[in-house]
């Protein structure tokens, strides 16, 4: 039955691609694969929207940006981190955390210390005032969302989680393999 709605253009998507006026003949988006694409980005665009207004409201209040939350907030789940390990686990590259981190140093909320052995290593530490932050910033997620899904069934919270991974795996570029310049090939007969 579900597959029938789909194919007549009368389901969720039919509607959808209905109000947008494009038509491929099948799910009624012109040009678009299943019909659900342009609905996904235009979600997507209306969660980035969302988020960017809480950014913006966190940063007013605490003057300090979401980004430099979050690194801050792992900092001190950690303990003590570094900062490729920091990077990683907050998903940004590794020269974008050091402009971070020196933000968070110049306001006082980190400090960085060299490894003794390693001199090459640098362990981020939160301080007391970092700390502190930590505890009175507020979710960075808006407080309506955290509720709204907490009063969800379990079922449902999981399936949106796997979801939102999902698509997060088809965005992500798969990882490039890194070259060695030895193996690059070399040009026979040039000048010698």
């Amino acid at each position: 039955m579900a597959k029938e709605t789909i194919e007549e253009g009368t389901g969720p998507a039919g509607a959808a691609s209905r109000s947008s006026g494009l038509d491929n003949g099948k799910t009624g988006v012109r040009g678009a694969g299943s019909g659900y694409d342009l609905r996904i980005l235009n979600f997507l665009r209306r969660i980035t929207r969302a988020v960017d207004i809480q950014s913006r409201k966190v940063a007013a209040v605490y003057g300090i940006t979401v980004p430099q939350v979050v690194c801050l907030v792992k900092i001190v789940e950690e303990g003590s981190t570094t900062i490729t390990s920091l990077s990683k686990s907050v998903y940004l590259s590794s020269s974008t955390v050091v402009g971070i981190l020196d933000r968070l140093e110049e306001k006082g909320l980190i400090e960085r210390r060299r490894d003794r052995v390693d001199r090459r290593l640098v362990h981020l530490t939160a301080t007391k005032k970092g700390r502190d932050l930590v505890d009175k910033t507020p979710s960075l997620v808006q407080e309506s969302l955290c509720n709204a899904f907490r009063d969800l069934p379990e079922l449902e919270q999981a399936t949106i989680a796997l979801s939102l991974e999902r698509i997060v795996e088809l965005m992500e570029a798969p990882e490039l393999e890194v070259v060695p310049i030895l193996d690059l090939p070399v040009e026979q007969g040039g000048e010698s």
